[in-house]
């Protein structure tokens, strides 16, 4: 049976930095995957990446950690777009997130990202993978959410 995994950025930036504590366990379970099901990201991964790229310095190889990842996902990985189909979804998570949570309006925004990220895993059918903490609040609210964590 196919499964379709989505890797938030963090996963991404793991993977990509060789000095990573969590790289070589999620290289296992990557490797571990059936031929049949696809890894992905969203493109707002990328976009997350790329302004990585164009705002740390390289003093302690953040850089390197950004074009990696951006190399890695264009070379190996199915990058899925934002979609019409994903707009009532982000609009709904996100209006049930801050009535869970009472996240101030101005504090919400900055979650923004994680919310189109899931709106992709769920349009997809995809298993989200990551490690960020606001997950574990949103799959008590999203009961169509998927998510593992491969850390």
């Amino acid at each position: 049976m196919q499964t379709i995994y989505l890797l938030d950025t963090n996963i991404i930036s793991y993977l990509t930095d060789s000095n990573s504590p969590h790289r070589d366990k999620i290289k296992k379970k990557l490797l571990s995957l059936s031929k049949e099901d696809i890894v992905s990201v969203s493109i707002v991964t990328l976009y997350e990446l790329s302004y990585g790229l164009s705002t740390y310095n390289n003093y302690d190889g953040s850089k390197n950690i950004f074009e990696n990842g951006i190399e890695f996902i264009k070379d190996y990985l199915d990058i899925y777009p934002l979609d019409v189909n994903e707009i009532d979804i982000f609009g709904s998570l996100k209006a049930k997130y801050k009535q869970a949570t009472g996240i101030p309006k101005t504090a919400i925004k900055k979650n923004d990202l994680d919310f189109l990220i899931v709106a992709t895993a769920i349009n997809h059918n995809a298993v989200l993978v990551s490690n960020d903490a606001i997950f574990s609040k949103l799959i008590e609210l999203e009961p169509n959410l998927k998510h593992e964590n491969w850390v």
